[in-house]
């Protein structure tokens, strides 16, 4: 299972994701980090949904990595969980997830990462692009 645990976010980006946190709450921009650290194994479960064994498109995919290729999967040499990206969703008044990066709050959020250094995942080639996902330089 995916992990949201800030703690299991790299050194470096720790104190970005909590600064990214603050600044979205502060334009009252309502965040949910949705993933930090994922295992290699959890990065292959994922990457196996809509794909067929031989890793064929066959349907909705959840990721295009696979595991030991994510940013989600890195730790310390200790083995100590340090994600060098993190995903995030909008939260709207109702409580539903905006995964919509066009509207005016996705884009707010999107130039406070973007500000604090962050690589965001909507600038990623077509190929890679990921609208919910921040990462370290």
């Amino acid at each position: 299972m995916t992990e949201r645990n800030l703690a299991h976010l790299h050194p470096d980006l720790q104190p970005l994701c909590r600064q990214f946190l603050d600044q979205c709450k502060a334009q009252e921009i309502h965040v949910l980090i949705t993933c930090t650290y994922r295992s290699a194994a959890e990065q292959d479960r994922l990457f196996a949904i809509g794909r067929d064994t031989r890793g064929k498109v066959v349907g909705k995919i959840v990721t295009k990595a696979r595991g030991g290729q994510s940013q989600h999967n890195t730790t310390l040499n200790d083995g100590t969980p340090a994600s060098r990206a993190f995903d995030f969703v909008i939260l709207a008044d109702d409580g539903t997830c905006n995964w919509n990066p066009n509207t005016p709050q996705w884009k707010a959020a999107v130039a406070i990462g973007k500000a604090l250094g962050l690589h965001w995942g909507g600038d990623f080639p077509a190929k890679f692009f990921d609208a919910c996902h921040f990462q370290l330089p």
